[in-house]
């Protein structure tokens, strides 16, 4: 039997080794302490990093499963590790093996803390006007459809396939045949409807960027690039100084980058074409060091202390902060199994 994982690593293992002197551990910098006494940097095992316990755990059938890390990992992880290697060795890319960095970095920009928080603070701004708009089209569809097409259509209990799940629209026929109807549509904002976000972004969304043009940035001689639990910037840059992290994966313009080892950077800029290979100039590798530390949220990882990144992204010591953060995750699968099951 398969033992079914709860430690869901957001960070694969294998993402982090190119950071790793030996192979098992990295240097960490956590932008969130409880004290000014912590280290600013620390030693921290690879197996040990990058990850959530039940970030992506799935109740199915009445148990938990785990099917949705082992699919990022069979058909976004595993198939871009070969890439990579290429990538570490100096190796041309084939068409394929582009692909499959793309829809790395995809995956990669989707799955992890982050990604949740900043989709959560989005859908609650957003939710209210979809579902408006939602209830408008099933109406619409209610108004045009017969019984027997509406029951075909929704697998025979009132629940149109592209909802389910998710949205969950609810039709009310009064007893009296003279009174209107109802018709309600509801959704519950937490683990569930995020992971079926992402399975809608990776299998349909994502497909367009195998259509860019993708480049290998190494920094400027001397430098190096760090990680971190969020790696993946969506950038839109407009001058020095001036730019924000909400580019798309396909508008003209914006800068895609990933970094893959302390000397390689997956890079494209949305209809704009560089070669396979290039190094940042010392402006532009400074301007994407100190941009990849924005970007981290309770992370930054490095081969060795950069202590670039102290002032980059000084950290934030707060011990109520802390407590009630490492709080939070410690409710965490229960509070979601608690909204799942009420659905």
């Amino acid at each position: 039997m398969v033992q079914r994982t709860n430690d869901n690593h957001f960070l694969p293992q294998a993402y982090l080794k190119p950071w790793s002197v030996d192979g098992k551990r990295v240097w960490g910098y956590r932008t969130l302490v409880s004290r000014e006494s912590v280290p600013l940097w620390t030693r921290r095992s690879i197996r040990g990093t990058g990850f959530q316990r039940h970030l992506y755990t799935e109740i199915s059938h009445g148990g938990e499963s785990d099917d949705f890390e082992r699919w990022i990992e069979a058909d976004y992880e595993t198939p871009a590790q070969g890439a990579i290697a290429k990538v570490l060795r100096g190796e041309a890319l084939s068409a394929v093996d582009w692909e499959r960095l793309a829809m790395l970095l995809a995956a990669q920009d989707v799955r992890t803390p982050t990604s949740y928080l900043e989709s959560m603070d989005r859908w609650g701004k957003e939710m209210p006007e979809l579902l408006s708009s939602t209830l408008k089209e099933s109406v619409e569809r209610l108004e045009r459809a017969s019984m027997d097409e509406l029951t075909r259509a929704s697998g025979g209990d009132g629940e149109p396939d592209f909802f389910k799940g998710v949205f969950r629209i609810r039709v009310e026929n009064p007893a009296d045949e003279r009174a209107d109807g109802k018709i309600q549509a509801e959704v519950v904002l937490g683990r569930h409807f995020w992971l079926q976000s992402q399975r809608h972004l990776l299998t349909h969304t994502a497909k367009v960027l195998r259509s860019h043009k993708w480049s290998i940035a190494e920094p400027k001689a001397g430098n190096t690039w760090t990680t971190s639990d969020h790696p993946v910037v969506r950038l839109n840059y407009y001058e020095p100084g001036k730019y924000d992290l909400k580019a798309g994966w396909g508008s003209r313009g914006s800068e895609l980058m990933m970094p893959l080892s302390p000397r390689h950077l997956l890079y494209t800029q949305v209809e704009h074409e560089r070669p396979d290979r290039f190094v940042f100039s010392a402006y532009q590798t400074q301007e994407v060091q100190r941009i990849l530390a924005e970007r981290a949220h309770r992370w930054i990882f490095a081969q060795s202390p950069f202590d670039r990144v102290t002032w980059l992204r000084p950290r934030h010591v707060s011990a109520e902060a802390f407590k009630a953060e490492q709080e939070e995750w410690r409710q965490w699968h229960k509070k979601q199994i608690a909204a799942e099951v009420a659905e």
